[in-house]
């Protein structure tokens, strides 16, 4: 099952709509978020709080929005 939608991100003062999609990961899920033209994967952890898997190190996104996005999915899906 794959969702797509955008998930709104309070970044800086401004809420601002990152096109997201929701994938079923066997018995969990991933929530990948598209921020200038890169995909970040976000899934929950033990505490079901949500991290950030990177893969293309060479350009990785502020720390910042990073936070920002977590935030956003967590307070959108707990």
């Amino acid at each position: 099952m794959h969702e797509s939608f955008e998930l709104p991100v309070a970044f800086k003062g401004k809420t601002i709509l990152l096109p997201a999609e929701l994938k079923i990961w066997g018995y969990s899920h991933r929530i990948l978020v598209t921020w200038e033209g890169q995909v970040i994967t976000f899934e929950p952890d033990e505490e079901q709080n949500y991290r950030a898997l990177i893969e293309d190190t060479q350009k990785p996104p502020a720390l910042e929005m990073i936070k920002a996005i977590a935030e956003s999915i967590g307070s959108t899906f707990k």
